[in-house]
């Protein structure tokens, strides 16, 4: 393929994601599931995704039954992205599977996927570095940067994240939160 011609490929693939992020906030819930269908994304019909999410790509995107992703949160799904069950982030997350080596003179992207398991709980504003998986039951506090996977039922805080201390519980909880115009 030309030059040219993979160019004008690549503005129609943009093109499409920027419609694509654009109209999964219009739709009501209801017909999300075709949208997702339609975009090769593997999402439990009991999970719920609020309006104002920013995907990045089409396909290698996994949501559990009964996740929610709120408002505002980065879905970077290039390098491959799976939420368990019953987890929650809230608005203003980024989880991130690409970026560039720095090291590199040609500066080249590089990808990992990311893993947030059962139970995880991300809080605003956080930001999660690719090749990261959050264990089970673990907590990411608001505004935390994470670049190591998080060990089961631990929570982190802070700019490196750091271990602050154990969840003291075994979650059981249902995120029952499809509100008709959250979005």
């Amino acid at each position: 393929m030309n030059q040219a011609v993979r160019y004008l490929v690549d503005q129609g693939y943009f093109v499409g994601l920027a419609l694509l992020n654009r109209l999964h906030g219009c739709l009501p819930f209801f017909l999300r599931p075709a949208l997702y269908s339609l975009c090769s994304f593997d999402i439990d019909r009991t999970a719920t995704l609020q309006g104002g999410i920013r995907f990045f790509h089409v396909g290698r995107l996994k949501v559990g039954e009964d996740s929610v992703v709120n408002r505002d949160v980065y879905l970077d799904n290039r390098g491959g992205l799976t939420i368990g069950r019953h987890v929650s982030i809230a608005h203003g997350a980024r989880i991130y599977t690409m970026g560039h080596d720095v090291h590199d003179a040609l500066f080249p992207t590089k990808s990992n996927s990311v893993s947030i398991e059962d139970y995880a709980v991300v809080f605003a504003g956080a930001v999660i570095m690719p090749g990261v998986t959050l264990a089970e039951g673990c907590v990411v506090m608001a505004g935390a940067v994470v670049t190591k996977s998080v060990a089961p039922y631990r929570i982190v805080g802070g700019n490196p994240a750091r271990d602050i201390g154990p969840r003291n519980c075994s979650p059981s909880y249902r995120l029952k939160r499809r509100f008709w115009f959250a979005h």
